[in-house]
């Protein structure tokens, strides 16, 4: 059975290049992705699963029932693009001026796609539900915490999730896995220091809100080295100071706006609640006001050990113990943490770095690219992984 399982995920290669590059040259923003949901849902019905769309504005949801009871797996893609113009001299690059799959989505897409074909094939062999979310909006939009609130793991319940990304550190046929901690929360902040503006030769008489500003920069980055356990990891990042209109006039205000990175809650609200102090504290020594905005973005992702541990011995059976690693968290993030609030599961990555062929720029480079062997190679991560889980022995 594992041989003729192979087989046809081999067979379907020339289909998932060809498919992938269709949603290359494609791209549609999060939210928009109208004809990339219409192409998926398409092909869904084309494959006999149950289809549902409209979920979260352009979700697409495909669900097939096995003939005997058992657990309901889901696995996720996203499908959005970046807002970005590519700069890859290949025939299939994107036909949309200021748009680009530079992440991976149209990969994640056609794995998915191929994963539905692959057990459309033999619905006899399936014991429970695999249920398939495309998503949309993950580059900030939330589209996973819209389509949660929706209810899109209920009906059937979801009892575990699974899903990855590409990830151009790993070589092609190799898998990382985050034992629990994933990717980081994504708050953002914004502070404003509220002066008294004058003249440039007369600063008795202004109240600097560039000096205060300048001062709570540097006060801001002592706070990961000063008030965070070393064990723990944060990231605080101011990305913007703006403030004045001329070189010879103090301005009404100042602002700042940065970034914020943590990866269990405990560090987030002490990042958060020190952040305010400091400010105040500053904003007080200079004689100036303040105005603290911290905006929570997505939460940390944090997996289940024990289905890491499930996708790591999955894997391993095909491709070897020596080609499955676990890595180290990414400060990055990602709203695959909103599935998994919910529900067991785990978020991993299928390597799609071949420096043969100069597939080496990272994510969101206009430059970025992948080893299009990876699209039947993580058809079949995710096939073995839901052997796994469902307990169905097709390898």
């Amino acid at each position: 059975m594992g041989g003729a399982v192979k087989d046809k995920i081999a067979e379907m290669k020339d289909w998932l290049v060809e498919t992938r590059r269709a949603i290359h040259m494609n791209p549609e923003l999060g939210f928009e992705e109208v004809e990339t949901a219409r192409l998926v849902a398409g092909y869904l019905e084309k494959f006999g699963l149950q289809v549902k769309t409209g979920m979260a504005k352009t979700g697409v949801i495909g669900l097939l029932k096995g003939e005997k009871p058992g657990k309901t797996v889901a696995i996720r893609a996203d499908m959005d693009a970046l807002p970005m113009e590519e700069a890859n001299p290949v025939p299939y690059r994107s036909k949309v001026k200021g748009k680009m799959h530079a992440c991976g989505h149209d990969a994640h897409v056609t794995i998915l796609l191929g994963v539905a074909r692959l057990f459309s094939s033999m619905p006899n062999q399936v014991r429970g539900n695999i249920k398939w979310i495309f998503q949309p909006a993950e580059e900030g939009g939330g589209g996973g915490r819209v389509l949660t609130e929706e209810g899109v793991l209920e009906d059937p319940k979801v009892d575990a999730i699974f899903g990855a990304h590409l990830f151009p550190d790993l070589k092609t046929g190799t898998v990382g896995i985050h034992e629990k901690e994933g990717l980081a929360a994504t708050d953002r902040f914004v502070i404003r220091m509220i002066g008294r503006g004058a003249h440039g030769a007369y600063p008795h008489l202004s109240k600097d809100p560039i000096l205060a500003a300048g001062h709570l920069i540097t006060q801001i980055h002592s706070i990961v080295s000063r008030n965070i356990n070393p064990l723990d990891s944060a990231v605080v990042t101011i990305g913007k100071m703006s403030g004045g209109t001329a070189f010879n006039i103090i301005p009404d205000e100042a602002e700042i706006l940065g970034t914020v990175r943590s990866l269990n809650q405990k560090v987030r609200e002490e990042l958060k609640s020190r952040m305010e102090q400091v400010t105040q504290g500053v904003a007080r020594s200079f004689g100036v006001d303040y105005k603290f905005d911290f905006q929570y973005g997505y939460p940390a992702l944090i997996n289940d050990p024990e289905m890491s541990r499930l996708v790591a011995a999955a894997c391993a059976k095909g491709i070897g113990r020596e080609n499955v690693e676990f890595i180290r968290p990414s400060m990055g993030g990602e709203d695959f943490a909103y599935y998994l609030e919910k529900v067991p599961g785990s978020f991993f990555r299928l390597g799609c770095r071949n420096e043969a062929r100069g597939i080496v720029n990272p994510f969101h480079s206009s430059r970025f690219d992948i080893d299009e062997d990876v699209l039947p190679f993580g058809v079949e991560m995710f096939a073995r992984i839901i052997d796994e889980y469902l307990g169905l022995k097709l390898f």
